[in-house]
């Protein structure tokens, strides 16, 4: 027995009018060879198919709505036809678009223009670009183009160069977002006590570890990474290459910022007390608190420990000193 599925898009325009579009059919057989539901194969096919259909009728009633002159309201001339390619999380989909004459009451400095142009100044869609971006983020540039292949009916053209590109593309938009904004706090300490009571605490942990140079084998950078908790907003992760960034003071500042922090706010860091990591957090805020995190204080405890029982060897003295000293270092960290 074999069932046959129609799956249809109902568009209704403002107008009142409704058009009745098929999107897909599906062939169902009830025999334990055939898939139960839906295949990853259908599902891309469905998805790829409605992303279409949607985009399409967005384009040409975009294209219909902007043909006539918002001046004289005469219809524009078209100059010719072409074709936008739309790059998406559903595939790529090849919109018709006019290229219209403008009107000669209108004072342009070009004879021409195409309306989905202004309607899509970018050709990849910005869902794509979030998840090749927070994807390659936690993976390989090729892992991250394999796992887009797998599961999402992408194009078969986007490979780890596309994946690389994109991701440089938004890391240069944020860098030109952070253009202006504060590296410190401003104002006055006096005109922040007027400010409301703020909420909790922001607590901040950061570290700092050495990564291989790519193209300098021998060499290595440092970068600093870690992530603010909030009890009002969502914990934010950042990261930065000291050295080499411009001000990474506004960087953490602007994650700051977006997590809603007052001038008058409280804010406690937690990290390993290295100087770097410290002269980052005084610059950009003197009056925070800053606490040696658990996992470092035991790592210097165990250091100690391993150096006491190495002592107790030559002079048992002054190793069960030590070994006493490190004991209650260890009691005063439980306890806190």
């Amino acid at each position: 027995m074999v069932m046959h599925f129609k799956i249809q898009v109902v568009i209704e325009e403002e107008s009142g009018q409704s058009t009745l579009e098929d999107v897909v059919e599906l062939s169902k057989g009830l025999d334990h060879k055939n898939t139960v539901g839906l295949s990853l194969l259908e599902s891309k096919q469905l998805l790829q198919s409605l992303q279409r259909t949607i985009v399409l009728h967005q384009a040409a009633s975009y294209s219909e709505a902007h043909q006539d002159c918002p001046c004289c309201q005469k219809k524009r001339r078209i100059k010719g036809h072409h074709t936008i390619q739309f790059r998406s999380l559903f595939g790529i989909v090849a919109i018709p678009s006019l290229r219209l004459y403008h009107c000669s009451c209108a004072n342009a400095s070009t004879k021409s223009f195409s309306p989905l142009n202004e309607w899509l100044p970018e050709h990849t869609s910005p869902e794509l670009m979030y998840i090749e971006t927070k994807w390659a983020s936690l993976m390989s540039y090729g892992s991250t183009a394999d796992l887009l292949h797998d599961v999402l009916p992408v194009n078969q053209s986007l490979n780890p160069a596309t994946v690389r590109n994109h991701l440089h593309n938004i890391a240069k938009r944020q860098e030109a977002e952070l253009e202006g904004k504060p590296d410190h706090l401003s104002g006055c300490p006096r005109d922040w006590e007027k400010l409301p009571k703020p909420g909790k605490p922001i607590v901040v942990g950061i570290d700092g570890g050495y990564v291989r140079n790519w193209e300098q084998k021998n060499t290595n950078f440092e970068i600093i990474a870690g992530k603010s908790f909030s009890k009002t907003q969502p914990s934010k992760r950042f990261g930065l290459v000291q050295k080499m960034d411009d001000n990474p003071q506004r960087r953490l500042m602007n994650v700051l910022k977006e997590q809603g922090m007052q001038a008058n706010q409280q804010i406690t860091f937690l990290s390993d007390g290295a100087d770097n990591v410290r002269n980052l957090q005084y610059r950009m805020y003197p009056e925070s608190e800053h606490v040696l995190d658990w996992f470092h204080l035991t790592m210097k405890l165990t250091v100690l420990n391993q150096f006491a029982k190495g002592m107790a060897h030559t002079d048992p003295d002054e190793g069960a000193q030590v070994t006493k000293a490190v004991d209650a270092g260890r009691k005063l960290t439980r306890k806190a």
